[in-house]
């Protein structure tokens, strides 16, 4: 007998991936899932495509909502999830066919699987990871790895979880946050755990888009960007006190990404209150993490808080 996975997969404005993606999960060795597909207020064909899937398969199951963002189409997934696992898909991304089956092996280690993730441009693999062996890891590993670079990360989407876990904690994506709400769910969830397991093929395929990027971060972006800041403030004050090192960690983030944002805050002249709130956070870091700072990173924080504008100026010129 198998046990029920709840896959979630947000959607929004995804025609051109969606059908590779949707293909993938209805291809799964492992078949005792649902598909809760949540439209995010789509203006293409995606709405047309889920519906195409929900008619020929009944594991796959349509909800629209009225365009709010991605953590209010996860939670809206969290609350109609039957499965006893949950794991997260990309409307734009892709599974290797024994996904699930090698996630829910995983599970039977501790009450987290973590995939290796392929990373894919133009249809290519440019980028993959292979373990020797699955590799357990307790508490203070995995918080390690979710907060700094490597395999883990803080995205949902390569991750499995236990259901009753996040239903008897009420964990769900922070609404209130555009950027850094994958960490605060994932910092509150491994808080909850003792051991998961870091599977050792890589069998979720990360496709990355080709969109230009402007060199210059806009304004309506920049709102958004900066609460990326708040949630690892959160993150900090989650984290039990013997947790120092990862503390540290996370002060140096956001001085060094708070910095820059600082200066484009007050050079694109957000509200005045909105920018002493924020300048707050980052000298209340810099005087924690002071002492571990080097020269360069003392006068590279110290301008763009004393100086944004003229360091905007100067960096924009060169």
């Amino acid at each position: 007998m198998t046990e029920k996975i709840t896959i979630v997969v947000p959607i929004y404005n995804l025609e051109k991936y969606l059908d590779k993606c949707l293909d993938s999960i209805k291809s799964q060795s492992y078949k005792d899932f649902e598909v809760i597909l949540i439209d995010d207020g789509s203006t293409d064909n995606s709405k047309e495509i889920c519906d195409f899937y929900v008619n020929e398969d009944f594991r796959f199951k349509y909800f629209y909502q009225k365009n709010s963002g991605v953590s209010k189409a996860r939670n809206l997934g969290l609350k109609n999830a039957q499965g006893k696992f949950i794991t997260f898909i990309d409307g734009d991304d892709f599974l290797h066919v024994d996904h699930l089956k090698n996630m829910v092996d995983g599970m039977n280690y501790g009450q987290l699987a973590i995939s290796g993730r392929n990373n894919i441009y133009q249809n290519k693999v440019q980028d993959s990871f292979k373990e020797d062996k699955d590799i357990v890891l307790d508490k203070k590993q995995l918080i390690d790895g979710i907060l700094k670079p490597g395999i883990i990360y803080s995205f949902p989407w390569n991750k499995m979880y236990l259901t009753k876990i996040i239903r008897d904690n009420q964990i769900t994506f922070d609404e209130s946050l555009d950027y850094g709400e994958d960490l605060v769910f994932n910092m509150e969830y491994l808080l909850k755990v003792d051991e998961g397991v870091l599977k050792k093929n890589a069998t979720y395929n990360y496709v990355y888009r080709e969109n230009s990027v402007s060199r210059m971060m806009s304004k309506k972006t920049l709102q958004k960007r900066v609460t990326d800041i708040f949630a690892i403030k959160r993150t900090i004050q989650m984290l039990p006190p013997d947790f120092t090192g990862e503390k540290n960690f996370l002060y140096k983030r956001i001085i060094v990404e708070g910095a820059r944002y600082f200066r484009l805050m007050v050079t694109y002249q957000f509200d005045r209150a909105f920018v002493d709130d924020y300048k707050a956070i980052l000298n209340t870091s810099y005087k924690k993490i002071k002492a571990n700072l080097n020269l360069k990173e003392k006068i590279i924080f110290l301008m763009n808080m004393r100086a944004p504008k003229l360091v905007f100026y100067l960096k924009n010129k060169i």
